[in-house]
């Protein structure tokens, strides 16, 4: 039977379990395996995947998509610098490999040399970040494989030569912190199931002691003279501020439970904090000052007033360089510790982060812009001129055309929900343009007018494109980032329809020609809205999504932050995540819809969205499903995101480009 059922997975046939019963009675025949028998796991994708490609060979849109994105997704990037104090600049980019590799270059402009070895990604190998030592002597580099995000740690010499220092495919080594009076060593978290460790690592004896555990989600973000500031994490919107003191093993709790979004030590000991401990419900997070002496007692130093996406800490110095978020955009700002504004050079509008400083005052970052291509570049403080690190290049194609709005439409009780909106030259206001409505992830994301390639072939075959960014996500202060969690979900996911209906009353496209994408938690609201308003869409693509609350908290990988995801969505076995699930709601749905999923997936687990393929296949529904199998949270490979793209554009354009 299972065979019979996984076949007619991405076929309009009515499957013969087509009126077995209700959902649960479909699950109690893939949930004895669905996590268990790798036997029937792999026939299920096989048979899965084969059914998609074969959907796909046949697809007038497949080989002319795949070639156009191809160019596209193609096109160099530069990405997350960061420099020493000899002033080598480092960097991650993409030139002609599969993946993005570590580079360095001894000025802007200059000729780039390749740390990471061409031979990664064949074996799998993806950089997840890195750390460089202010020294420059060396670089610890932060690997995962496959997308499955349990890093290992490599070491990097500044001659090139590379060796691993913590390799276990079972256990995360994750956030080196260096400790500025011992090279020799360096602090980090581990996680090997639900608990966290604070660990710190000896280079040159490969010892790796563990200074503090406790479940949950936390997270080291600075040391100085053997102390340790780490954030708790309860949920996306709510944290602690704590102390750990090495040689006592003593927590000191610097905050109540508010939110903190980083924080670091002064030259003289004191603790900086972005956070909204001192902040009102309609007031963004503030940067605040306190002595770890006298905990809670937070003075503000500066009030950027808008949301603060970025920020690096020149020490030396005594000043805070930060990129704050503007409706999408940013802009860069700086102060020192008495709150006294230092200025610096703006880049063009656009989109800046990744900041990263050295000791010389030397400042560098990213940027990229709905026409610009990410590349980076660096200032010193107290000297306005803005220097580019590096170019990459376009190979000719013009990507000036491309514009996009910020818009707000209004939900069902006056919320104002902010989106991007992209409209080609020749569309038309009498709703015959194919449009995709594609929602952020996380939840508490936020789409920002980053340089995107496929909104050009996007534009190009007279897509309208939107990005709601509904309440629950960052950028638009505290109070609405909350305003999601728990019950608060079903207003977010109307917010979500809403967007729907803006293009429908804008005439803009109709509900033949409207597709809605998600990835992650954008594929959770995507797969909602196919069970709760198919009559408003024509297809529908689900990468990587939730269908089932409790069942992606219970078999994530990531269980560290299993209570912080009850906080958000409710209590596993609730009648609340009961009702927040689409699963349930699956025989709801009557348009086309493709899920797509990850092998080594940590975070949404690979079963969550095959029981939703079971589930829909087992109720008759138009659905397809394809699994990668060398992936995680989403392809990382350009191979991947070339035929990943591709196919949910040409299954798009399948289905609203009658």
């Amino acid at each position: 039977m299972n065979r019979i059922l996984v076949a007619l997975i991405a076929m309009m046939t009515i499957s013969v379990a087509a009126h077995a019963g209700n959902v649960e009675k479909i699950l109690s025949g893939i949930d004895p395996w669905v996590t268990t028998d790798t036997a029937r796991i792999m026939s299920f994708i096989d048979s899965a995947n084969a059914v998609t490609k074969k959907m796909l060979d046949e697809n007038p849109y497949w080989e002319s998509t795949q070639r156009e994105l191809g160019f596209l997704l193609g096109i160099d990037l530069i990405t997350s610098p960061q420099i020493d104090n000899t002033g080598r600049i480092y960097f991650m980019m993409r030139l002609t490999g599969e993946s993005q590799a570590l580079f360095y270059m001894d000025g802007p402009m200059g000729w780039p040399i390749q740390l990471s070895p061409n031979s990664w990604p064949d074996e799998g190998f993806i950089i997840s970040s890195y750390a460089v030592h202010p020294s420059g002597d060396f670089i610890i580099v932060s690997v995962n494989k496959f997308g499955d995000e349990m890093h290992d740690l490599w070491r990097f010499e500044r001659d090139g030569s590379f060796k691993p220092l913590l390799e276990d495919r079972n256990v995360r080594y994750v956030g080196p912190i260096y400790d500025e009076d011992n090279a020799d060593q360096f602090y980090l978290y581990t996680q090997a199931g639900p608990s966290m460790n604070i660990c710190r690592y000896t280079m040159s004896t490969g010892k790796l002691d563990t200074l503090y555990t406790e479940p949950g989600a936390f997270y080291p973000t600075d040391y100085d003279k053997g102390k340790i500031l780490f954030v708790r994490y309860l949920s996306f919107s709510e944290t602690i501020l704590f102390m750990l003191d090495v040689a006592s093993n003593e927590i000191t709790q610097l905050t109540d439970t508010t939110l903190v979004y980083g924080a670091g030590f002064t030259e003289d000991g004191k603790v900086f904090a972005l956070t909204s401990a001192k902040s009102s419900d309609e007031e963004f997070m503030k940067f605040c000052l306190l002595d770890p002496a006298k905990p809670k007692e937070f003075n503000v130093i500066f009030d950027p007033k808008n949301e603060t996406e970025d920020y690096t800490y020149l020490k030396k110095q005594g000043v805070v360089v930060t990129s704050l978020n503007l409706d999408g955009y940013s802009k860069l700002a700086a102060f020192d510790m008495n709150g006294n504004i230092v200025e610096v050079p703006q880049p063009q509008i656009g989109v800046a982060g990744d900041l990263s400083t050295n000791e010389l005052g030397d400042v560098v970052f990213s940027f990229s812009s709905p026409t610009t291509p990410p590349t980076a570049f660096m200032f010193r403080i107290g000297d306005t001129t803005l220097k580019q690190l590096g170019k990459v290049s376009t190979f000719g194609f013009d990507f000036s055309n491309i514009a996009v709005d910020v818009i707000r439409y209004k939900s069902d009780d006056g919320t104002e929900i902010p989106a991007l909106l992209y409209v080609p030259k020749t569309a038309k206001r009498d709703g015959s343009n194919p449009a995709i409505i594609n929602y952020h992830g996380r939840p508490p994301g936020q789409s920002r007018p980053y340089f995107q390639r496929n909104i050009a072939f996007a534009l190009s075959k007279g897509f309208v494109v939107m990005f709601p960014n509904v309440r629950g996500s960052t950028g638009y202060g505290p109070a609405y980032e909350r305003m999601d969690n728990l019950e608060g979900r079903f207003a977010s996911l109307i917010d979500c329809e809403r967007a729907i209906d803006y293009l429908i009353d804008q005439k803009l496209s109709n509900p033949k020609k409207i597709a809605v994408w998600g990835a992650s938690y954008g594929g959770y609201v995507v797969d909602w809205l196919a069970t709760t308003c198919s009559d408003k869409i024509a297809c529908v693509v689900s990468d990587v999504g939730v269908s089932d609350v409790d069942w992606t908290n219970q078999h994530s990988k990531n269980q560290n932050f299993a209570q912080g995801w009850e906080r958000e969505m409710g209590t596993v076995g609730s009648d609340l995540t009961h009702k927040l699930s689409p699963i349930y709601k699956a025989e709801n749905v009557t348009v086309p819809i493709l899920i797509t999923a990850g092998f080594h997936d940590p975070r949404v687990p690979p079963s969550d969205p095959r029981r939703f393929a079971y589930v829909l296949s087992a109720l008759g529904k138009p659905v397809w499903y394809y699994e990668e199998m060398e992936a995680g949270h989403g392809g990382s490979f350009k191979k991947q995101i070339i035929f990943d793209l591709s196919r949910s554009y040409a299954f798009t354009m399948q289905h609203v480009m009658k």
